[in-house]
């Protein structure tokens, strides 16, 4: 289909400079009409566009823990990521955050999210698959399939527990919840949470 450069720029999602420049830079030619108005073909300008989109995609390493004081953990992570990107030879960005796997609603997750859906991403790396998400990776996974985002895990296959940060997770719905039934400062509250971290204690 030919059409004017205002319409292949709103069909295409790039701005009409944008179609200009790789006019000049040879990707493509327009035709003229007896007129002598430029016409465009969308379907290989479409091409073109989604090339260009895949190139400029990145990889994104994740990297989580789940409180402060294991910034250290964090830090670890984040360089056994880059140096196997780097290994690759992928341009990344590095996306972090602190807080519980069962959190949906951290900084760096919904950055990760909002990427995803506007087809930033090529890939996703991670060490493990928990620090995506402690329950719900599925779900993110087939949002990430749809975008044609790849998923690398480093340790997929490597048993290991996370029994601590489980933990962790466990006592953050505790108290939450409790927190919502009987008042953040309640009695009742402080002494839920209390037996909830005796009790964990205690199997430990």
């Amino acid at each position: 289909m030919k059409v004017p450069i205002s319409r292949a720029s709103k069909e295409l999602g790039v701005s009409i400079d944008t179609l200009r420049r790789w006019e000049r830079e040879g990707k493509f030619t327009s035709e003229r009409t007896p007129g002598g108005h430029r016409r465009y073909d969308l379907d290989k300008l479409q091409k073109i566009a989604n090339k260009e989109r895949d190139d400029e995609k990145i990889t994104i390493i994740y990297a989580r823990v789940s409180t402060p004081n294991k910034k250290e953990d964090l830090k670890s992570q984040i360089e056994r990521l880059e140096m196997f990107c780097a290994s690759k030879g992928w341009r990344y960005k590095v996306i972090q955050d602190i807080g519980s796997g069962l959190n949906y609603n951290k900084k760096g997750l919904l950055e990760l999210i909002k990427l995803i859906e506007t087809d930033q991403i090529e890939r996703i790396v991670v060490n493990y698959k928990d620090k995506l998400l402690r329950f719900g990776t599925e779900l993110l996974f087939e949002i990430c399939k749809y975008h044609n985002v790849e998923i690398v895990i480093l340790n997929e296959d490597e048993e290991r527990t996370h029994e601590e940060e489980l933990v962790e997770d466990v006592l953050s719905i505790i108290t939450e919840f409790s927190a919502k039934l009987y008042g953040s400062r309640s009695h009742k509250n402080k002494k839920v949470v209390s037996e909830a971290k005796k009790l964990f204690k205690e199997s430990d």
